[in-house]
């Protein structure tokens, strides 16, 4: 037997089989590579330029809606592309105003007043509005309530104040009062 075909042959085979599994590998990850890219473009990814409406929508942030001059609309895409402003663009059918709206979300919103900024336009006011109430007070007063029992809040402070000694009277002269309304027992003996 010749020792030096068979070390030949074992040699081929595993170089055979090392590349078999090279190229299992590499498919496999090429497969894995085109189902990621393809679930990237169908979720629509995009983060910057216009987009749909329902796209803003699904990030679940408040809108912002600003107008814009119908021919400043192409210089905006420019810049808002630069700043990485993803953005909608709405207009009413027959408008005869020249005006448009641009919709974004409130994460884009330092970047929408950089962009309105560049195109020359007055940065738009801050609301001075002070938020609603959470629950609003009630029309009619509680059945429950009355001043005798009180509401259950804590009087209200006032800027004078009592002397210890005077409330201490007042608690003792209530303390009194409850110990003589109160039935005293008294304990029988029986055998």
């Amino acid at each position: 037997m010749d020792v030096s075909g068979e070390a030949a042959d074992l040699v081929a085979r595993e170089g055979i089989q090392a590349s078999e599994t090279a190229i299992k590998l590499a498919a496999t990850g090429l497969k894995n590579v085109a189902a990621l890219l393809l679930a990237l473009a169908r979720a629509n990814y995009k983060v910057k330029g216009q987009t749909s409406a329902d796209r803003l929508q699904r990030e679940g942030v408040p809108a912002e809606m600003l107008q814009i001059k119908i021919e400043d609309i192409p210089r905006f895409r420019t810049l808002a592309k630069e700043f990485g402003v993803l953005y909608c663009i709405a207009q009413k059918d027959g408008n005869s105003d020249g005006l448009a709206y641009v919709i974004s979300n409130q994460n884009y919103a330092a970047k929408l007043n950089a962009v309105y900024q560049e195109l020359g336009y007055p940065l738009p006011e801050k609301s001075t509005e002070e938020p609603a109430l959470k629950k609003e007070p009630s029309r009619a007063p509680q059945e429950r309530s009355s001043p005798e029992h009180g509401n259950g809040s804590k009087t209200p402070m006032t800027n004078e104040r009592s002397s210890v000694k005077a409330r201490l009277a007042a608690h003792q002269a209530a303390l009194d009062g409850m110990k003589k309304s109160a039935p005293v027992k008294h304990r029988e003996l029986t055998r």
